[in-house]
Formats: C-alpha cells, sequence, structure tokens
C-alpha cells in the first residue's frame, strides 16, 4: 500500500458492541459512512472592524442500509429495537487492505421494520446513528494523533531542522 491510494468499499467490516456482546454485521451491510456536521455561528465584527469567527461544533453520525436480520434474536435488527438509544460501542473499517479503522460509540435507534422497494426485494434499512463524540481513526495500526499536525506542517518542520543544521 503506497501513500495515497485509493480503495472502493468492501471488502470491510462493521462491527456493533462490546467484547462478549460484539455483533458482526459485516455482511448485512450495503453500504456505510462516518459523517461530520459542522455546526458554526455568525462570525462577529468588533468596534475597531476585526472580524472574529465563531468556534465550529461538530457531530458525527454513521449511516448507511442494512439488510434486516429479522430472524435472529441475537441480531442487529433485534438489538436496535430492544437497545433503542443506547450508546454501543462500534469499529468500522471500509475496506480490510486499507487498513483504516474508525472506532468509537454510536447511540443506537430502532431499524425499520418490513421495508423493501417492493414484493420480492430483500428488506432493508437505511440508517443514521449519532455518534457519542468524535470517531477515533488509526492508519495501519497507528492511531491519527490530532497533536501531530498536518502532513505540511511535519515537513516544513523537517525543513526548519536541516536549516538549523546549516553551518554547524
Amino acid at each position: 500500500m503506497a501513500v495515497g491510494d485509493t480503495y472502493p468499499l468492501g471488502e470491510g467490516e462493521l462491527q456493533i458492541g462490546s467484547t462478549g456482546d460484539l455483533i458482526d454485521v459485516s455482511c448485512l451491510i450495503n453500504n456505510a459512512v462516518i459523517s461530520a456536521t459542522k455546526d458554526q455561528g455568525d462570525s462577529i465584527t468588533k468596534l475597531c472592524g476585526t472580524v472574529r469567527q465563531a468556534t465550529p461544533s461538530y457531530t458525527w453520525t454513521l449511516a448507511g442500509n442494512v439488510d434486516q436480520d429479522l430472524t435472529d434474536p441475537d441480531g442487529l435488527w433485534a438489538l436496535s429495537q430492544l437497545a433503542k438509544g443506547t450508546e454501543v460501542d462500534f469499529t468500522f473499517t471500509p475496506n480490510l487492505d486499507a487498513g483504516t479503522i474508525a472506532t468509537g460509540v454510536l447511540v443506537i435507534d430502532p431499524l425499520d421494520f418490513g421495508s423493501a422497494g417492493e414484493y420480492g426485494d430483500i428488506m432493508a434499512s437505511d440508517f443514521e446513528w449519532t455518534l457519542s463524540g468524535e470517531p477515533e481513526y488509526s492508519i495501519g495500526g497507528n492511531p491519527l494523533d490530532p497533536d501531530a499536525g498536518t502532513r505540511d506542517e511535519l515537513e516544513n518542520d523537517e525543513l526548519e531542522n536541516e536549516d538549523d543544521l546549516v553551518g554547524v
């Protein structure tokens, strides 16, 4: 895997629950995505003319489409009915070869019952579950470090350090 490679959705995993109560729903998921929504108030212009931007806040969701496992009393559909409104751990890997994983806690909401496009179609539910806080990402087993800065900042730091060595 080279830096900057792109990957399709799948073959991946979505696991919901904690150790001992883990449900692997990977083979039920038709699509899934973690999204952030930004909320930011209006900027404020001060008497002196400077403009102060409002501080943004973010909320995350895990959304997608899942086939309904209606006959499994320990499955996702049953969990969504019995544990609605509760916080549940999750691990989402959109492509195993890419090696990027998201973990966190979601608030589970009930899945639809019996929804399909037309007679004979597989019953499936669209879902959108709010995440409790920001998801944690890891790339190749290494957690993203919010204090590490961006690639450009890191490269500039390296260049500055090389410049410091000139004339030593």
